[in-house]
């Protein structure tokens, strides 16, 4: 995902950040600023109660690196294409709002079952797709409300994905505790074998 993200930016930065509503005037509207931070706050809230996402929120490793450079990539990308592409599609052929935004949730929940795929596990799925519906839902209100601007909606998707990785890949990986896989990403972020 981030080749066509970096070409991009490094193409016509103005442009790209323009389109995104982060230069000029579509910068979405003060309540989508308010929801979106509510969306951040809600979805980190609900998810620092997964044992190995609250024990990676803070910790300093490369591997937390790696993972705000892949929130940055993934909320532009996913925003991209979950918000503007499938909602301004819909709202092309006449779908209302609420339609638009209940698509694009369930668009953006259903392929994060993958968290529960890493390792079979039908709890890890089922709550993996409904926060995930959720959060898109907020999201998708997030871009009706700010003006269809992308901005108010990658800002909270990079925080959350920026502070919950990578405890939830390491929870996919080891079931809700995340012991196995977290263990075995300590000692290798601490540069152990």
């Amino acid at each position: 995902m981030a080749v066509p993200v970096v070409f991009a930016a490094l193409g016509k930065p103005p442009g790209f950040l323009r389109n995104l509503g982060f230069l000029g005037g579509s910068s979405g509207t003060p309540l989508a600023w308010l929801l979106a931070a509510a969306v951040a706050i809600a979805a980190i809230w609900h998810a620092q109660r997964i044992p190995s996402v609250r024990r990676w929120l803070f910790r300093v490793s490369w591997l937390k690196l790696l993972s705000v450079v892949v929130a940055l990539v993934a909320a532009t990308v996913e925003e991209a294409f979950f918000r503007r592409v499938i909602m301004d599609y819909l709202q092309r052929r006449g779908a209302d709002a609420w339609f638009q935004v209940f698509a694009s949730a369930l668009c953006f929940g259903i392929p994060h079952a993958w968290f529960g795929l890493l390792r079979p596990n039908w709890p890890v799925i089922r709550g993996a797709v409904a926060a995930t519906t959720v959060m898109g839902a907020g999201l998708a209100l997030v871009y009706v409300v700010g003006g269809r601007s992308l901005a108010p909606c990658i800002v909270p998707h990079f925080l959350i994905t920026a502070a919950l990785e990578p405890g939830l890949v390491l929870a996919g990986l080891g079931g809700l505790r995340g012991r196995p896989a977290e263990a075995a990403a300590a000692r290798t972020a601490e540069g152990g074998k």
